[in-house]
């Protein structure tokens, strides 16, 4: 569903993005693991045909975001972290918007509008502006404005981040349900515990690069970590992100002593 190679992002001087190359299976989720400043919502903006990439290449369903980028818009839902909704309309209004934008029949659309609010406990907020609303109902708003069409892709940055635990949890098996429909998730977050259960992949990003791409079972053998001696059990995805990370900063100053010896 998703092909990313040597995907690069030059911003003036500063390479935010560096030869990133990952593939997503339909129904499989990607999660992309690293702090600030990683380059993990650069790729997600270059995966949607937003940002058009320095070098690399990206296809989503068979379709190249070079040749056709907005054949890609039309099967990505793309959910950025601060959702940019607009203030006065109301979420059925703003919905029903973007809806057609989408091409959705009328009819269809005002269902799965109805179904998708009604999901979220917005129902009785619909007529709002969204202006007036949280920080954690823009969030479901804009989680229902990306994946309203059903896309083949959906690309989400910190999409439970302003969301209560309950409200989260609904969003999870809501994507969950959309994996299952055949939906390819890739998904940004700083949530071990949501990496660890959501996604079959993971991706460790650093300075514009993936450090390491598996599952757990790949990402333990690459961190180098066997067991925790003290509890005797196995590293947790937080042990093997930490390893990842800090054996690529002893990799890098090793590096840069060499250059200056």
């Amino acid at each position: 569903m998703l092909e990313v190679e040597g995907l690069a992002k030059r911003y003036g001087d500063v390479l935010a993005l560096k030869d990133l190359t990952v593939r997503v299976d339909e129904g499989e989720c990607l999660v992309l693991l690293g702090r600030n400043g990683a380059g993990k919502t650069t790729a997600l903006r270059c995966m949607a045909g937003v940002l058009l990439p320095s070098a690399g290449s990206v296809q989503v369903d068979g379709v190249d975001s070079a040749e056709d980028p907005a054949g890609v818009r039309a099967r990505v839902g793309l959910m950025p972290e601060v959702p940019g909704l607009y203030e006065r309309m109301s979420a059925r209004a703003y919905l029903d918007h973007f809806g057609a934008i989408y091409d959705m029949e009328p009819g269809l659309r005002r269902r799965r509008i109805d179904a998708l609010l009604d999901l979220f406990e917005l129902s009785e907020a619909g007529e709002r502006w969204l202006g007036t609303y949280s920080k954690g109902m823009r969030q479901k708003v804009a989680l229902i404005r990306a994946t309203l069409h059903r896309p083949r892709l959906v690309l989400a940055d910190e999409p439970t981040s302003a969301l209560d635990p309950d409200s989260a949890r609904r969003a999870w098996i809501y994507l969950k349900e959309l994996q299952k429909d055949g939906c390819a998730l890739v998904i940004c977050t700083h949530s071990m515990e949501e990496a660890d259960r959501l996604a079959g992949d993971i991706g460790i990003m650093s300075g514009g690069r993936a450090l390491a791409v598996g599952d757990l079972v790949e990402l333990r053998r690459q961190s180098g970590l066997k067991t925790r001696q003290e509890v005797r059990e196995l590293p947790t995805l937080q042990d093997i992100y930490l390893a990842i990370v800090g054996n690529h900063q002893v990799d890098e100053h090793e590096l840069a002593e060499t250059r200056t010896a």
